[in-house]
């Protein structure tokens, strides 16, 4: 059985599961929503945004907004229209591998179906190669995606998705 986080802890951990001290960069969370719910975060990316994408590519998209600049990588949030993500989440630019990490918001879903809020029971029915590789948090690889990407999943103590993101298995500096 896995020990209970207070819901403090637990939002912590799940932006800890997207890159550590970046994880807690100040948060400027969208307040409202325009878009329909119905974006997918799939192999490769989401609308115009793609793994391994150079910087200004990604910008170049529209849905990039507020960026943070860290040593060895750069942190934006995704669009306020786009849907209101984790604290944490965003979008997270390495210098030599361009985009390395994209999360998830309240208005978007993996091709399966995963969003937040989703039973841990039904990601692992999705993601039969889903693994836990920490308190809370859970990998797989994308299906239909290639060996360099993956889907990582944070759940809260009540096993529901609490963050999600579609990321590359090798994120350059933007691990340090």
């Amino acid at each position: 059985m896995m020990k209970r986080l207070t819901k403090a802890a637990t939002a912590a951990a799940a932006g800890l599961l997207l890159l550590g001290t970046l994880a807690t960069a100040t948060a400027t969370a969208a307040s409202g929503t325009s878009a329909a719910p119905g974006g997918v975060l799939g192999p490769g990316g989401y609308k115009g945004l793609r793994l391994g994408q150079s910087e200004s590519d990604a910008e170049k998209t529209g849905l990039l907004v507020n960026k943070q600049t860290t040593p060895g990588c750069d942190f934006y949030r995704l669009a306020a229209s786009e849907g209101k993500p984790n604290l944490g989440g965003g979008v997270f630019v390495e210098p030599h591998k361009g985009v390395v990490v994209i999360t998830g918001t309240n208005l978007i879903r993996t091709p399966e179906g995963i969003t937040m809020g989703t039973g841990l029971d039904r990601v692992k029915a999705a993601y039969p190669r889903l693994t836990k590789v920490g308190d809370y948090i859970f990998e797989t690889p994308v299906p239909g995606g290639t060996q360099d990407e993956r889907y990582r999943f944070a759940v809260d103590e009540q096993n529901l998705v609490a963050d999600f993101a579609l990321e590359a298995t090798d994120r350059g500096t933007c691990d340090s």
